[in-house]
């Protein structure tokens, strides 16, 4: 169901038009049975000077990635109005509740804010939330990157991540646009569900957006960190906010085309990884050993990859459950 703009209860503390560099908060409605007008506010930071684009910069939106919360703190103190062409709206910990607690989920309603979208003005704080970006943030938007890392459960290479469309041009400006950001690895997903995502509501306006992997396993990973920091002033430059030219080396086309690429576990237990992150691996060859500690004489399960290529995805924590993905394989585009 469509909902229109006005029907968002979440209001802006701050004039997402005017110039000038301003901080303050997306107050979203949260009833509380001491506080029944309460709100929680969403810390968002604009900074705009004259003509020019008008990008979408997020992150925290899985509370537990970190890479792209502290890039866009740092972000936020550092840039002057003085400095740009356009017009940057910055949420460094857009699901705010979740980047306090360090969750994947949202502490307030059990919800994944990236599975949320386009969201709903009447429902939980999760979808109000989305339903506010999706119809006041990315309507005033010519290209948007939301920050990702693996979180808690996996560990990546430093990717820039989009999505195959059919639309030519839009594939065109998505893929210059993360040529710009300049990470290791430029990669086109087969998601598992990537329909509700910010990318895809992004899309869906025809917003050119891209998405990210930069590190993970609830850690503040330095390689991960330097190449987002690096990467988010590349794009603004690419896109004329900034002067000077993109940096970096350039970045390596690969996709993760269908599920044949990803290794689920079949039950609970230990996995035992049988290569390190970012290793040349074969079709058919072992990808791991899943040990299950209620069964001390029963040998460990082993799993094969699916499809040859390179470790773009390993499982972080150990244990694992059934249905998780412990490998992720992404080729050569």
């Amino acid at each position: 169901m469509a909902y229109p703009a006005e029907a968002s209860p979440v209001r802006a503390e701050i004039d997402l038009w005017a110039p000038g560099k301003q901080a303050g908060h997306l107050r979203v409605p949260y009833s509380r049975d001491d506080s029944g007008w309460g709100t929680i506010g969403i810390p968002i930071v604009i900074v705009a000077n004259g003509e020019g684009p008008t990008l979408l910069l997020t992150a925290g939106n899985h509370g537990d990635e970190y890479e792209g919360q502290v890039t866009l703190l740092r972000l936020a103190r550092a840039i002057e109005p003085a400095a740009l062409a356009g017009r940057v709206i910055i949420l460094p910990a857009m699901h705010y509740p979740a980047a306090l607690a360090g969750t994947r989920k949202s502490p307030l309603d059990g919800k994944d804010f990236n599975r949320c979208f386009p969201g709903n003005p009447r429902g939980s704080f999760a979808e109000v939330l989305a339903h506010y970006v999706d119809t006041h943030l990315l309507p005033l938007c010519d290209a948007q990157m939301d920050l990702h890392s693996g979180g808690t459960g996996m560990d990546i290479v430093p990717s820039a991540v989009g999505h195959v469309l059919d639309d030519a041009g839009y594939m065109t400006k998505s893929l210059a646009m993360a040529d710009a950001f300049g990470a290791p690895i430029t990669l086109l997903l087969e998601e598992v569900n990537a329909g509700p995502t910010l990318l895809a509501a992004a899309e869906a306006r025809g917003v050119v957006a891209l998405s990210s992997e930069l590190g993970g396993i609830g850690r503040l990973n330095p390689r991960g960190l330097a190449v987002t920091e690096r990467g988010v002033r590349n794009v603004m430059k690419h896109l004329g906010m900034l002067d000077g030219v993109p940096e970096g080396e350039g970045s390596r086309r690969m996709t993760v085309p269908d599920m044949r690429h990803y290794v689920f576990a079949p039950h609970d237990g230990i996995w035992e990884a049988a290569d390190a992150l970012g290793a040349t691996v074969a079709e058919g060859a072992l990808a791991g050993r899943l040990h299950r500690i209620e069964a001390p004489l029963e040998p460990a399960l082993a799993l094969p990859y699916g499809a040859g290529g390179l470790l773009w995805c390993t499982r972080g924590p150990g244990r694992c459950r059934a249905g998780d993905p412990v490998a992720v394989v992404a080729r050569d585009l």
